[in-house]
């Protein structure tokens, strides 16, 4: 079970970096309304999980070992990413945290879409997590992502108020981001045992 929530954690964390800087954009043009931005963000969390859910349930129905193969999802954006990332001439030290005038304004229902459409990501890691683990193991799985929420959205708060601690962590998260990605995604191959029974090695 520690392995299982030590998984979640990353999976989250590795899935919301980029989306943490939109939080932290919301968040300085809500000024003090920042519960609708939050309300927004648990809202549309809420909805990928249950999608990831729903997907998982309808893909454990494939034959044991070939679950697995879902981890190729979570190791193909890991690797889109790290060429995104460490490609030649790629100056991502400058990259600027969004400007919530350019995304659109704080109401929940906004901050939701946006969580939503910005979940391509979260869904291709979260569906073959919740695939290659048990009931009781998904039930842990959307309690941690659940708290996560929390944690992330506490974070971009306290990060508001800090301006200048987002530049270290937006150069160093999206830095262990691809990897982070590539172990999830091997991980859930290595648990299905899935190149045994795919190659009967």
């Amino acid at each position: 079970m520690f392995t299982v929530a030590l998984l979640a954690i990353a999976a989250y964390a590795a899935t919301n970096i980029d989306n943490l800087f939109v939080l932290l954009a919301f968040l300085a043009e809500a000024g003090s309304q920042r519960r609708s931005v939050i309300a927004g963000q648990y809202a549309g969390s809420l909805a990928l999980i249950v999608a990831a859910l729903v997907l998982a349930a309808l893909l454990t129905r494939l034959p044991a070992g070939y679950v697995g193969l879902l981890g190729v999802l979570p190791i193909g954006v890991g690797l889109g990413k790290a060429w995104t990332r460490f490609r030649p001439g790629h100056a991502h030290d400058n990259d600027p945290v969004p400007d919530a005038r350019s995304i659109g304004s704080s109401s929940w229902w906004t901050v939701a879409c946006v969580a939503v459409a910005n979940g391509s990501d979260n869904i291709a890691v979260y569906v073959p997590l919740y695939a290659s683990h048990s009931h009781g193991e998904g039930v842990l799985i959307s309690l941690i992502f659940i708290a996560m929420i929390g944690v992330w959205c506490a974070g971009a708060v306290w990060l508001v108020e800090h301006p200048l601690l987002g530049a270290p962590i937006r150069r160093y998260g999206t830095a262990l981001l691809p990897l982070i990605l590539l172990v999830i995604g091997v991980s859930v191959i290595a648990q299905n045992d899935t190149l045994r029974i795919v190659f009967g090695t």
